[in-house]
């Protein structure tokens, strides 16, 4: 009796078009936070904002550092900012 292997089970599904799930909806929320700037900022304040909202939603939805996701470096980033960081060493003697 012979079983089909799946291959490639760590690469995530296109569903729209060349994008994953989670491409997309970072996309999504991106242009929905630009579109309420738009709405409430004129177009020289909302060019100002826009080019960094833009460019964090991009690096989100397709920016790969070492490897991985750029949402776990933003997660690692936080979890390091936001937890205590001391570290006390006491050395033992040796009897």
């Amino acid at each position: 009796m012979q079983f089909k292997v799946p291959q490639f089970i760590d690469i995530e599904d296109q569903i729209i078009g060349p994008l994953t799930i989670k491409q997309f909806l970072y996309l999504v929320a991106g242009m929905i936070l630009l579109a309420i700037l738009w709405y409430f900022l004129k177009l020289a304040a909302f060019i100002i904002v826009a080019i960094p909202i833009a460019t964090f939603f991009g690096a989100l939805a397709f920016y790969k550092y070492q490897g991985r996701p750029f949402v776990n470096l933003i997660g690692s980033l936080i979890s390091y900012l936001t937890k205590p960081r001391l570290y006390l060493w006491k050395k033992e003697d040796k009897k």
